[in-house]
């Protein structure tokens, strides 16, 4: 060994004893106790199902330090969105609906310096595929050093020609897997097929630290909102409070995008009624919204379940 080299260091196994005594650098969180740096995931629904909304919400949150529901609170850290389909003018759009409604300026400074977009359309260049090395080679260079997180949207789109088989998943894992290695976490956004799990090799599971499955669900009429249901399909860690499914409401009001996010089926609880009490009061929508720090459509919709779900002895609704 030549004077002034070091030694690589080299994989050996761990006796148990020495493997408790250890000493691991705390994991670094980027929103809740779902996604930490060098996890791995997955966000898998149909076309036009809101996934794309959803992974954007999930990154403007941890970019930005905001709350999101859920999952708990992200933690201002830098993410890199590699967009692969919408065009440039659409997806600016949606992020100017998204920041409008943003009023801590803290968060606002943070999300704008922190959030970096990658998008085919403005970049006017293929770029590169995740599923060919050369292709990974030109997208890491692209992806700022100091990013915690990588959103992939979606995973047909930054693969060559869509393929979704073994093959191709060995590539893209084996990137993966150094992404991880290197500190970084990675979010996939996938699509479903026509049996409504995620497309292509069921191999996409192994490696994952969590998947979160996506199931439209009938829009409102009067807001035109984009609903799905929410369903944690694999969870690596403990998190007893994500085995319950969640419904998600997403629509547009006043040039600012909106979002609810209540218990699927939402079950006639202690707050729901109280918000019934309320409504028969006459109370205003938006005095109840308050009062439980929701959107007044929240409300709207908890008292139509519990119209719905209250019926009289004689079979005529309880509630007029």
């Amino acid at each position: 060994m030549n004077q002034g080299t070091q030694e690589p260091k080299r994989v050996r196994a761990v006796q148990l004893g020495q493997m408790l005594k250890m000493e691991f650098t705390p994991d670094i969180q980027l929103l809740g106790q779902l996604i930490f740096a060098k996890t791995i995931g997955m966000v898998a629904g149909p076309r036009g199902g809101g996934k794309s909304l959803l992974s954007m919400l999930m990154s403007y949150a941890i970019a930005g330090g905001k709350e999101l529901k859920p999952w708990g609170n992200g933690t201002g850290m830098p993410v890199a969105y590699l967009d692969g389909e919408m065009r440039a003018i659409s997806f600016q759009r949606r992020l100017r609906l998204l920041h409008a409604r943003n009023k801590d300026s803290e968060s606002v400074r943070k999300v704008q310096k922190n959030l970096h977009i990658i998008s085919r359309d403005f970049a006017k260049d293929v770029i590169g595929s995740i599923d060919q090395v050369e292709g990974q080679r030109r997208i890491d260079a692209l992806i700022p050093p100091e990013v915690k997180l990588i959103v992939i949207d979606n995973l047909s789109a930054w693969t060559s020609g869509g393929r979704e088989d073994g093959g191709s998943w060995a590539t893209i894992k084996a990137w993966l897997i150094e992404k991880r290695l290197q500190g970084k976490s990675v979010l996939l956004v996938h699509h479903t097929g026509k049996n409504g799990k995620q497309r292509g090799s069921s191999a996409h599971e192994d490696l994952l630290d969590y998947s979160i499955l996506l199931s439209p669900l009938d829009s409102n009429g009067e807001e035109q909102d984009t609903r799905f249901a929410v369903e944690h399909t694999k969870l690596r860690d403990h998190l007893p409070h994500l085995k319950q499914r969640y419904e998600f409401a997403i629509y547009t009001k006043d040039d600012m995008l909106f979002f609810d996010v209540v218990p699927a089926g939402l079950r006639i609880s202690e707050h729901a009624h109280e918000m019934l009490e309320m409504h028969i009061k006459n109370i205003p929508m938006s005095e109840i919204a308050e009062k439980f720090r929701v959107n007044k459509s929240t409300v709207s919709r908890t008292l139509q379940r519990l119209k719905a779900m209250t019926i009289s002895q004689e079979g005529a609704p309880a509630v007029a």
